[in-house]
């Protein structure tokens, strides 16, 4: 009996991740994305390579910056590997954060993988419920802040969880976690 409870436990607890990782999927084919360039990004690019995300703002004095060169810095290291993924940043911010301004902030960092993108006001607010995320601005003035949540996500080409991440971690874990991933 002790076993079938703790079975039965377990179903639920799975069933409970992919009812999440399902919503994900479901929800994610309605978002709306601008990339650099100003043009809307496609459903297609989500499904092309498994994603590594990471959300901020290009007005972030430090973690951004950090997770970025981390993100550049672990492409380089993957060295041929790196094709197998797209490295995408998401802005928390697309009030300041219009397609000229994320293309010239995504230059600054190592690495040719790096894209951005911002969402509307409506894609953030779900991918705020999809992720957990933490988005509150520090104050009203036009020098505000914004306190985040401050991890990477990994997504496989079907928008599936494959791990998180905290925002921190180096370039040489991250290519190193990333470079497990590719193992089918």
């Amino acid at each position: 009996m002790k076993y079938f409870i703790s079975f039965v436990f377990l179903i639920l607890i799975c069933a409970g991740c992919s009812s999440k990782e399902d919503k994900i999927k479901e929800i994610w084919k309605d978002l709306h994305f601008v990339n650099p360039s100003g043009e809307q990004v496609k459903p297609e690019f989500w499904s092309q390579k498994k994603s590594v995300l990471y959300f901020g703002f290009s007005h972030c004095p430090d973690m951004c910056p950090l997770a970025l060169t981390n993100f550049g810095r672990a492409s380089l290291i993957l060295g041929e590997k790196a094709k197998n993924f797209q490295f995408v940043f998401i802005s928390l911010d697309p009030e300041r954060d219009s397609p000229s301004t994320l293309k010239n902030y995504i230059q600054m960092f190592p690495g040719k993988q790096l894209t951005a993108v911002s969402p509307d006001l409506e894609t953030m607010n779900h991918l705020i419920n999809l992720f957990g995320l933490v988005r509150k601005k520090s104050n009203d003035t036009e020098k505000y802040m914004i306190d985040h949540s401050n991890f990477i996500y990994v997504l496989d080409k079907d928008l599936s969880s494959l791990g998180n991440f905290p925002g921190g971690t180096s370039a040489n874990v991250l290519a190193t976690k990333l470079r497990e991933m590719e193992i089918p």
